[in-house]
C-alpha cells in the first residue's frame, strides 16, 4: 500500500485499517511471548536436566 493509497482512503476505512494493524501487531507479540516461554523455565517433557557445577 502506498502513501497515495492511504491518503485516498476515507476516514472510516483508515481507522479500520489502523485498528486491524494494531490487532495484528498485538497477536504477533502474544505469539512471540508464547514461543519464548518454551525456551526457558521447565524442560520439555522427556528432557532430563542435570545441574552442572562450573
Amino acid at each position: 500500500m502506498t502513501w497515495t493509497d492511504v491518503r485516498a482512503l476515507s476516514l472510516r476505512d483508515f481507522n479500520t485499517l489502523a485498528d486491524q494493524m494494531a490487532a495484528d501487531i498485538e497477536a504477533q507479540q502474544k505469539a512471540e511471548r508464547r514461543a519464548s516461554r518454551g525456551r526457558s523455565g521447565r524442560p520439555a517433557p522427556g528432557e532430563r536436566r542435570t545441574p552442572v557445577m562450573t
